[in-house]
């Protein structure tokens, strides 16, 4: 992988288009296919799918399907969602929660970032961070150790659920698409796709084109919603970084070390994705930019 290299504002390319965070810009269909859409308000943003499929009735079920399962696990993955598992974990700090294989997989992952990161991606709201987390793995119990903390899922969720939403899509026969959610988006398929990043400063300015395969793509910061990312260390909005958008096989790994990097800065957080082997785009609040493509 090329060495990063660093950039300002004067080089950016420039066009008026209107996007959340990424733009997907779709290659014409083959020959007898079709280009299906469906899209739906959930994980708190604006989910489009687009499937490419010659069979009209098989490219609407595969839809269907996909969004019917984007809305069951937005309800066991929300801590807001009283009565799943990780609400009850959050109202049970210091005692043991039986949970689903499927959060304790997403748990272990979340973990393993933090880790990695060394607490930068946290999901724990406590003075103790991430270490306060005790997992069972062979009882399928997790136990907050600190009262009053809580877990919080959300800076790797949507990342998984985009990634187990292509994989519904494969096993219904699906095999060229995508799956955007609101700048968490995952390509699949032998096409090659070209894909817009935004400029986190000028909402209608595009910093960036690239081209995909079969890739993830995650873009995280604090300009959608100023102050909604938290160094946990400190208790203060994270600010050197404006925008973070990582390039990586799977989007629950582009989506946790996006988050992860907002709170790490560039210098740490580009020694962790050249040790990984990653491609990102860095762009500082002074309109700055790194990058290794």
């Amino acid at each position: 992988m090329d060495k990063a290299k660093k950039t300002t504002w004067s080089s950016v390319i420039k066009k008026n288009f209107y996007f959340i965070g990424l733009l997907f810009l779709l290659f014409l269909s083959g020959c007898g296919e079709r280009t299906f859409k469906k899209s739906d308000f959930l994980l708190g943003t604006q989910v489009e799918i687009t499937v490419i499929e010659k069979n009209r009735p098989k490219a609407r079920k595969a839809l269907s399907l996909a969004f019917r399962e984007i809305k069951k696990k937005e309800k066991s993955l929300s801590y807001y969602q009283a009565g799943n598992d990780l609400y009850r974990i959050n109202k049970s700090a210091g005692k043991w929660v039986k949970i689903s294989p499927e959060l304790l997989s997403l748990l272990k992952m979340a973990l393993f970032y933090s880790q990695l990161t060394d607490g930068a991606f946290n999901p724990a709201y406590s003075s103790g961070g991430y270490k306060k987390i005790i997992i069972e793995e062979k009882g399928r119990r997790v136990k907050l150790a600190e009262e009053g903390m809580r877990l919080d899922l959300g800076g790797i969720a949507k990342g998984y659920i985009v990634d187990e939403t292509v994989k519904l899509l494969q096993k219904e026969g699906i095999k060229k698409g995508v799956v955007n959610a609101g700048g968490d988006l995952k390509v699949f398929g032998e096409k090659i796709y070209s894909i817009a990043i935004r400029n986190p400063f000028h909402k209608k300015e595009i910093f960036k084109t690239i081209k995909v395969k079969n890739q993830a793509v995650c873009t995280s910061g604090n300009y959608e919603r100023p102050g909604h990312i938290i160094n946990f260390r400190t208790g203060k909005s994270a600010c050197e970084l404006a925008s973070v958008t990582i390039i990586a096989p799977e989007a629950v790994t582009a989506d946790g070390l996006a988050t992860a990097l907002i709170v790490m800065g560039r210098e740490k957080g580009e020694k962790i994705l050249q040790k990984l082997n990653l491609s990102y785009f860095l762009i500082d609040s002074e309109g700055n930019v790194t990058t290794n493509l």
